[in-house]
């Protein structure tokens, strides 16, 4: 059950954000799920389900930890336009009442989606990496 609600919300969330995408955020910025065989050329947004734990009480729901990685390079995109996708990014996530409009059917309920710290730091010597982690509360068959 876990792997199943963690693939759930990471594909319909990519698949939301790819046709809901901010339009400060360009269209080569394309969004991508962790663990799958896509080639991720930079910049990328990467969605990354972490961990999950079923909640007592609650059939096939969990708690699910998920990590949303903005990568750049030093190359190819400004120190300034990392920042404001970021912020955007930010500010796209908190809109939990469109995405649970639009993700919720009859085998996938979005609960709630709380947002938990986030950071910025380069994770390599020529590449930046943004990581905004939340925790989704999840139901999924």
């Amino acid at each position: 059950m876990p792997n199943l609600i963690e693939d759930r919300l990471s594909s319909l969330l990519a698949e939301w954000m790819t046709s809901h995408r901010p339009t400060e955020i360009p269209e080569s910025v394309p969004f991508h799920v962790a663990r799958r065989d896509d080639i991720r050329t930079r910049p990328c947004v990467v969605l990354n389900p972490t961990e999950s734990k079923p909640i007592p009480g609650m059939p096939h729901s969990a708690r699910v930890k998920l990590d949303v990685h903005l990568f750049s390079q030093v190359d190819d995109t400004s120190a300034e336009d990392h920042a404001l996708w970021a912020g955007k990014l930010v500010l796209f996530m908190r809109d939990k009442a469109t995405m649970q409009l639009d993700l919720d059917s009859e085998s996938f309920c979005l609960h709630d989606l709380i947002e938990r710290e986030s950071v910025t730091t380069p994770d390599e010597s020529r590449g930046r990496e943004t990581v905004l982690s939340y925790e989704a509360v999840v139901s999924a068959v």
